[in-house]
């Protein structure tokens, strides 16, 4: 056995620069700390970076898939179609709707919603009359499907896009692990409807919490611009004087200036983190390759991969042993790691409302019996790979 690593190595750690310090910084000196001036340069230069007309902060990935759903008119009489393999976020902000999750299968290789596992759920799910598409199960309508993007490697957003245009679908991605990804030489942020990214602190850039909803609909934009913040008509930094209006019951969902300060910094050293992040999911590859009994991710044909994740499947038939012995070997030698995700189907709240038969969904029961994430952020030294490397291959190899 490997001599166990001193100190313990997470699957995920944030990058944090002393110009990022510095930047926050400055801002908590200048008195301002809440949505300010900070938040529009980071809107504005994040919206530069993906191509996106119009982008707005918010204080979560989730209250950004909340606003997204609320700015297309979600109701309780409504629907809309997800990936089983997501984190919860993806499912509850439908909840709160009390509308209805459909969930697809994914595909077997990249465990996403597809245009094939897509239209396989519409067809025996959902039902069309030619101008609506509805649930079997409850009749509600089916307005929006919010394709994942999962690890760094794109969904065909070609393919469910004109999914959605058929069936009069809005598109509102996921994009949580997709930044700065490319599909088809356009980023991840330009192609749905809507698209939401996370700033939490294990993802691609972070700005401790947050996020950023893209979208081309300047009327969507500035609905979620209102109720991002308890629905009043103006941003607090913007108004003339004390008046303002409530025209609409909001959330408490804006981004602070602080955080987005962060967010500034991290935006220019993001190219930066990817390499790195690149640059060791490629060494995994490279090194794990002759080990039988693992499936490595791959590159992404269609475009680039954000490497946000490193997701390997363990086929306890052929390997040494499986994932679960995998992850405890690894922990006994100081090494974390995570599962991304435990399907949506098996968490107790969503079993008990909606009564999935996990029978529907064998890729992803697959997927959940063999993956495990390995530690993979810029941050990591080169002796921090070779621990990881080291430690897989004598387990595996």
């Amino acid at each position: 056995m490997l001599t166990s690593r001193k100190t313990f190595l997470p699957f995920a750690l944030p990058s944090i620069s002393e110009d990022a310090i510095e930047e926050v910084a400055q801002v908590l000196r200048s008195g301002w700390v809440t949505s300010g001036p900070k938040v529009k340069q980071f809107e504005m230069e994040f919206g530069d970076f993906v191509g996106s007309k119009e982008t707005i902060a918010v204080n979560s990935a989730t209250a950004g898939l909340h606003l997204a759903l609320e700015a297309i008119g979600m109701t309780a009489n409504d629907a809309a179609i997800t990936s089983s393999i997501t984190f919860t976020a993806t499912t509850e902000v439908i909840c709160y709707f009390g509308a209805e999750p459909i969930l697809t299968d994914v595909d077997p290789i990249h465990n996403l919603m597809t245009p094939e596992t897509l239209r396989q759920t519409i067809e025996s799910k959902c039902k069309w009359n030619g101008k609506e598409l509805r649930s079997k199960k409850t009749g509600k309508q089916i307005k929006a499907i919010l394709p994942v993007h999962l690890a760094g490697y794109t969904c065909d957003m070609e393919g469910l896009m004109a999914i959605a245009k058929e069936y009069n679908l809005y598109v509102i991605e996921d994009a949580a692990h997709a930044f700065p990804a490319v599909h088809k030489n356009k980023m991840i942020g330009t192609w749905g409807d809507f698209t939401v990214f996370s700033f939490y602190a294990t993802k691609g850039i972070t700005t401790g919490e947050g996020g950023m909803v893209t979208t081309a609909h300047k009327e969507a934009a500035e609905r979620i611009r209102k109720m991002r913040l308890h629905g009043i008509n103006r941003d607090a930094f913007n108004r003339p004087g004390w008046y303002y209006e409530v025209v609409d019951a909001g959330y408490k969902y804006n981004m602070t200036d602080i955080a987005a300060a962060l967010g500034v910094v991290q935006l220019k050293e993001s190219h930066g983190f990817w390499e790195r992040r690149t640059e060791i999911a490629k060494h995994y590859n490279q090194e794990f390759s002759p080990i039988k009994g693992i499936k490595l991710p791959k590159e992404d044909t269609n475009g680039i991969h954000s490497w946000h994740l490193y997701r390997i499947e363990v086929d306890p038939k052929i390997a040494k042993v499986g994932r679960d012995s995998l992850v405890e070997e690894l922990k006994e030698r100081n090494i974390g790691t995570s599962l991304h995700f435990i399907p949506i189907f098996e968490h107790p709240y969503y079993k008990k409302t909606f009564q999935y038969n996990r029978k529907e969904y064998p890729n992803a029961c697959s997927m959940y019996d063999r993956s495990v994430s390995l530690p993979l952020f810029a941050g990591m030294t080169k002796s921090d790979e070779k621990d990881v490397i080291d430690a897989v291959k004598e387990i595996l190899g």
